[in-house]
């Protein structure tokens, strides 16, 4: 399976951002032509900047972005039917569809930057970097190839309980940056391999990534510490991966320590790390652990910027009142109050345009009402509350009984951590008492995810994971149908062109 980049100059951090032609084979990727490797790799400073330049193409719109995180939200139930997504919210897109080749490419290509650096400082011998710096650059790659291969078998596999043993087909598990000359060799036609074997692979990466990368990335935190990979970061994807994986004991152990490191903290407003003043620069804290750093000037671009996608009155709109609907509050947009209205929807929703819309990827105007798209939108990836809740749900389907107060009362505690800082004042939080059995306990903590997480790119893999369906929705008479969580067309295709050239490759059913 070739992949074969063109290359542009793009970025100040690492003077080029690769991009990919449609035409071009998707996974084995051409060396960069436009730079020489020896001058990159020549200095310590050079080659921290060589190092962001990984995090520029996490950047790619095609893939984590944006679109990534857009095309699970259309497909849960949360937000309304868009024009821009008709065939692939209703599942109907075939396997020549741009978003399946889109996503596919983006995810290989951003892979690849991560690849390359550890290739080319392993042939090096470290480059001349001391083994700490050395260790630190290798782990930011592992974590990254890990995001990558992580959403790549989420859009393009079924979820890894849908056999017993998780053998059927995931991705292609890419772990070389191969050159020109490499590129067309057949032994870079890679197959899919399983997705329990893409697991394996991604939790290697990850536990080796946690072992050497920092505590923190800048002694001041915020956002310069949420744009890099640190120890949480990784142990934070990790305990998702864990978590996707029905392992809960694993979750337990791999989210503690970020719990007990007290790096972390809730803010008092869920909205407070998503409040983005005129300028269109975060304001990020503890309670955001690694994000995906965009700018006004540096960003996925026309179309493709995610705020683009959640603000009203655009071509390729995403109106979210699905999601509205489920929040605590009245069903009108008047009479809200923080009395009988969570939060979240006080704060972070907005009604316009006869829809409604969410707020995390705006910002502010001047005079400090709700603004349009921010188009330098920072991604989360990785945030604290989920960390609460991933650990939450693992205490209580890891206790071998119901009720099991010795793990029962930390789960609940971290659950009202996240619920009582946005529930409506009028709501009594949740007690033991609250839940008369595990699956109500379960469905509450599944609940807050929904409400917390949204649009994060959570929802849809939640309900599969758990086994649910995504059900029927939206407002006639656009009603998106039930999406059963096997469904063959519950996932993207593999995009027509990369079968046609890489004859290893095996299609999803149903396309």
């Amino acid at each position: 399976m070739k992949f074969i980049f063109s290359s542009a100059s793009r970025t100040a951090a690492f003077g080029l951002l690769l991009t990919a032609t449609a035409s071009c084979d998707l996974l084995q990727q051409q060396s960069p032509q436009d730079f020489n490797p020896n001058d990159v790799f020549s200095t310590p400073a050079r080659i921290d900047k060589a190092a962001v330049g990984m995090y520029d193409a996490l950047q790619d719109g095609e893939f984590l972005g944006s679109r990534a995180l857009v095309y699970a939200d259309v497909r849960s139930d949360d937000v309304e039917l868009s024009p821009a997504f008709n065939n692939l919210a209703i599942s109907n897109i075939p396997s020549s569809d741009g978003s399946a080749l889109g996503a596919w490419a983006g995810g290989y290509r951003s892979m690849y930057m991560a690849n390359y650096m550890i290739r080319e400082l392993t042939k090096r011998n470290g480059a001349g970097l001391d083994v700490a710096k050395y260790n630190q650059y290798i782990g930011e790659a592992k974590f990254i190839r890990a995001l990558c291969h992580f959403t790549l078998v989420n859009l393009f596999a079924q979820p890894y309980n849908a056999t017993p043993d998780a053998s059927h087909l995931g991705v292609p598990i890419q772990l070389t940056a191969p050159d020109g000359t490499e590129a067309y060799e057949p032994a870079q036609q890679l197959p899919r391999s399983t997705v329990k074997e893409v697991y394996e692979q991604i939790i290697k990466d990850l536990t080796e990534a946690i072992a050497v990368l920092p505590e923190t990335q800048s002694a001041g935190g915020g956002n310069d510490n949420a744009a890099r990979a640190t120890k949480d970061a990784a142990r934070g994807l990790l305990s998702r991966v864990y978590l996707y994986k029905g392992e809960y004991g694993n979750v337990i152990r791999t989210a503690e320590p970020i719990i007990g490191s007290g790096l972390h903290r809730l803010n008092s407003s869920a909205f407070a790390d998503f409040l983005v003043p005129a300028e269109g620069t975060p304001n990020l804290t503890s309670e955001s652990i690694f994000f995906i750093a965009m700018s006004q000037n540096d960003n996925p671009n026309t179309n493709a910027a995610i705020g683009q996608y959640y603000t009203p009155s655009t071509t390729i709109s995403v109106s979210v009142t699905p999601y509205k609907n489920a929040l605590p509050g009245p069903a009108g947009a008047a009479g809200a109050t923080a009395a009988n209205t969570d939060r979240r929807r006080l704060d972070q929703l907005r009604f316009t345009s006869s829809q409604w819309w969410t707020r995390k990827y705006s910002k502010l105007l001047l005079n400090g009402s709700p603004g349009g798209a921010n188009m330098g939108a920072w991604i989360p990836i990785v945030r604290y509350p989920e960390i609460l809740l991933n650990q939450a749900e693992a205490l209580v389907k890891n206790a071998p009984t119901f009720p099991y107060p010795a793990t029962d009362s930390t789960a609940l505690r971290y659950l009202n951590y996240i619920r009582n800082r946005s529930k409506p004042t009028n709501a009594p939080a949740y007690t033991l008492s609250s839940f008369t059995t595990k699956e109500a306990f379960i469905n509450a903590i599944l609940t807050e995810r929904r409400f917390e997480l949204a649009f994060e790119g959570h929802r849809l893999y939640d309900l599969f994971r758990n086994g649910l369906n995504v059900p029927a929705h939206g407002t006639a008479p656009n009603i998106i149908p039930e999406l059963p969580w096997k469904s063959t067309k519950a996932i993207l295709p593999i995009p027509s062109s990369e079968i046609t050239r890489n004859p290893k490759l095996v299609q999803n059913d149903a396309y």
